[in-house]
């Protein structure tokens, strides 16, 4: 009987051992490597100092306060990767899923390749005792196999973070790595490029140009206020960047188009005097198929773009215009509202605007 006792004792102690959670130990996200940032900025995951602008209305200081487009990299030997963040302002639209506006999308290295890993997000709300759930720890990652991985952790399309830290079970490690990616290059444009559609944050036409290529693209997505406002290429200018790419006739109408394309780029030009500024032609937006006044409206843009550039590109030295036709395909199979695309359709985007962009940065020495 003393034996049966011992041997259940004994029992009961390894059960306890072996479903006892390990402790996480947690760092700020800030002491692993910020990437995806413009310029700097009193809280680290906003985009731009918004405060400095005067002429920024309160929609868009709203957006440039988000994380959009920013990561974190880093690398790990952990079994299970978990976060803990805190939000400001969140600014979800009709085609943001939870998981891209608010949450959190992991990619690994394999085999030289950046793959999906996770993308999961904690839901809003409150629980019984009032604490917001969002803010509760996430499991990002689990069942890793314990060998060194380099991690890029993309943050939410459309929230504002006011802290993140990132765990792993004790014992394991977790360092900053370098950039893994080369040069520096601002992206501007309008909810195409900030990610509206997108299943999850690391699946924007800008993040997958940047994993293809492994050039490094900095976001300036704008929501649907992308509207060559003259602010706007003042932002741009006081950036880093040795590059501009611009998705900049999503949004405004012709008359805008053709009032504020000249001070945009005059705002570029007054800093950076050479650096290549690419346009890139609208995308093809599906709800034309059956609305006639939308598709006269659309084709009229795009018809007038595309003489306005010619202009444009002979006005302005090292200004090109990027005329790729059926970014997203020709099947109308990738639309998420008629407007967007979904991620299937950034990723054609991406493909589709690769060569002739990277033709334009070779000639600048920018490959």
């Amino acid at each position: 009987m003393k034996k049966l006792f011992l041997m259940l004792v004994s029992c009961a102690m390894l059960f306890s051992t072996a479903s006892a959670k390990p402790k996480i130990n947690y760092v700020d996200a800030q002491t692993l490597t910020h990437l995806g940032k413009m310029c700097e900025t009193t809280n680290p995951y906003h985009r731009v100092e918004v405060s400095r602008y005067d002429e920024l209305n309160k929609t868009e200081k709203n957006l440039l306060i988000t994380a959009a487009g920013e990561f974190i990299a880093f690398e790990t030997d952990a079994t299970e990767i978990w976060l803990q963040a805190e939000y400001g302002r969140l600014s979800f639209n009709r085609a943001m899923p939870e998981t891209a506006g608010a949450g959190f999308n992991l990619y690994m290295e394999k085999d030289g390749e950046w793959l999906w890993a996770s993308s999961r997000v904690n839901k809003g709300g409150h629980d019984k005792d009032g604490v917001y759930n969002r803010s509760k720890p996430l499991r990002i990652a689990e069942n890793l196999d314990g060998t060194m991985h380099r991690c890029l952790l993309y943050l939410p399309l459309f929230a504002e973070l006011t802290s993140l830290r990132i765990g792993v079970p004790e014992g394991y490690t977790l360092a900053p790595i370098e950039n893994p990616f080369r040069h520096k290059i601002a992206i501007f444009g309008s909810s195409f490029t900030h990610g509206s559609g997108a299943s999850c944050a690391g699946q924007t036409y800008p993040a997958f140009f940047s994993r293809s290529t492994g050039l490094y693209l900095c976001s300036f997505g704008m929501s649907g206020n992308s509207k060559l406002q003259r602010v706007m290429g003042e932002i741009l200018a006081g950036t880093d960047a040795e590059a501009y790419i611009c998705d900049a006739f999503s949004n405004p109408s012709i008359e805008q188009i053709d009032e504020r394309i000249r001070p945009f780029l005059d705002e570029i030009r007054k800093v950076k005097p050479e650096a290549p500024v690419i346009f890139l032609r609208t995308i093809y937006r599906e709800y034309r198929i059956f609305n006639t006044k939308a598709e006269e409206k659309e084709q009229t843009r795009i018809d007038h773009v595309n003489q306005l550039m010619k202009e444009i590109c002979k006005e302005y030295q090292n200004v090109y215009f990027v005329d790729v036709a059926d970014q997203t395909g020709t099947d109308h199979h990738t639309s998420a509202d008629g407007v967007h695309p979904y991620s299937w359709g950034y990723f054609r985007w991406a493909q589709a605007i690769e060569k002739p962009v990277l033709k334009i940065l070779k000639k600048h020495g920018i490959k």
